[in-house]
């Protein structure tokens, strides 16, 4: 729900324009770029990293966003990038010119909202677009785009109660799509004070006919709370080789704020479309801690992004603390292994790449380093291999071009 969007922390970013300006168009020829790294830096200005390799090897380019018009919240997918841009709720496509400049080539103009949610329909062309209503956080639209002509092919609002007793603040959190059945998980949350919250004690899992919206079934979990997060942001789900759908629960302080519920992963077994309630991975019963982010990196192993509760004092500093952990999670055995990386900083980023038997991690570590590593699935070897701009502050995403 874009009211407690932990991206506040950061305050208002200064975010991608229709242009990229670089120092030498020339220069900018002669980088193929692979990779692109999103930067917020000391100076409260945001770059592009672009990069033909992780390791220092290679060519990089640093692009400046000077403009207001696109944030972090994008989704990327084969190097075309794509942004709702809430200031006027226009839904804009975007890529790498020749040059290696990013041009606005075409817009569609939805209604009033914060985008909450995206899906790939079956890995297609096809977008789902999930929002809710900017003045009261309480009604959901979902949209469905062709990405490859860029039209705007159906809209329409979800049927989901506005609120559920004095719970009045929705949030669209994992979404999943099988046979033509569309499943998504919210939750309602709701204002203690003007800047506090909590969020209730029921996680809800719809499943609706794709055609009609018409809800077949509807789930009822207490087990935890605030079932995934905003995915424009940060991985929560994720799907496994034998067709299985795992996803994160995330009550910690910097999303559904209700501390009594555990952080824990839960599944969706193929075929079904209710939630398997003989199996639940309580995270925070192991580490004593909650997290954030969920990352599948194959053979039922995952990646999560844990606080430390002893580090930050309260959501004030949480991002600024150099507290974040990463954990290996075997999903059968549900046995958790830290990662021997730096602790990083930054509540919620789109900071881990999964390639081959490799994953990579850009973290944000203490004597303001701002490094690439990499973790080696087969034999848990970690190393680092590469660094970032000096000027950063945050590296808020890390993605692969093509």
């Amino acid at each position: 729900m874009k009211l407690f969007r932990p991206s506040l922390y950061f305050g208002l970013l200064s975010v991608l324009g229709l242009l990229f300006s670089c120092v030498s168009p020339d220069s900018s020829k002669e980088i193929l770029p692979e990779y692109a790294l999103y930067l917020l830096n000391e100076d409260g200005s945001n770059t592009f990293f672009l990069k033909e390799s992780l390791q220092d090897t290679g060519k990089s380019l640093e692009i400046d966003v000077p403009s207001k018009e696109f944030t972090r919240e994008y989704i990327q997918k084969k190097g075309i990038f794509y942004h709702f841009k809430e200031r006027n709720d226009y839904f804009i496509r975007y890529q790498l010119d020749a040059n290696n400049q990013m041009v606005a080539t075409d817009s569609i103009l939805f209604k009033d909202g914060y985008l909450e949610n995206y899906l790939w329909k079956n890995d297609t062309d096809t977008l789902l677009l999930f929002t809710v209503e900017k003045k009261t956080t309480a009604h959901a639209r979902m949209y469905v785009v062709d990405t490859k002509n860029f039209t705007l092919l159906r809209e329409e609002p979800l049927p989901f109660p506005s609120s559920i007793v004095d719970f009045n603040l929705l949030s669209i959190g994992v979404v999943d799509f099988v046979d033509d059945k569309l499943w998504i998980a919210y939750c309602y949350s709701k204002f203690l004070t003007a800047d506090d919250y909590t969020t209730s004690d029921t996680m809800y899992y719809a499943t609706l006919d794709f055609s009609s919206l018409e809800v077949l079934n509807l789930q009822k979990d207490t087990r935890s709370s605030y079932p995934g997060g905003i995915n424009t942001v940060q991985s929560y789900s994720a799907r496994n080789e034998q067709g299985d759908f795992y996803f994160m629960s995330c009550p910690g302080v910097a999303l559904g704020n209700n501390l009594t519920k555990p952080t824990a992963i839960f599944r969706k077994k193929k075929g079904m479309h209710e939630v398997d309630t003989s199996y639940m991975l309580d995270i925070s019963s192991i580490i004593h801690n909650h997290a954030y982010g969920f990352w599948y990196i194959g053979d039922q192993k995952a990646i999560i992004r844990s606080e430390q509760r002893n580090l930050y004092t309260d959501f004030s500093n949480h991002h600024l603390t150099f507290q974040f952990e990463y954990y290996l999670v075997d999903l059968s055995t549900k046995k958790l292994e830290k990662i021997n990386i730096p602790l990083d900083k930054g509540t919620r980023k789109e900071n881990v790449l999964v390639q081959g038997n490799d994953v990579y991690f850009a973290i944000d570590s203490e004597g303001n380093k701002h490094e690439i590593w990499r973790y080696a699935i087969d034999n848990g070897q970690v190393e680092r291999i590469s660094s970032v701009s000096n000027s950063a502050s945050y590296i808020l995403r890390l993605g692969f071009l093509k």
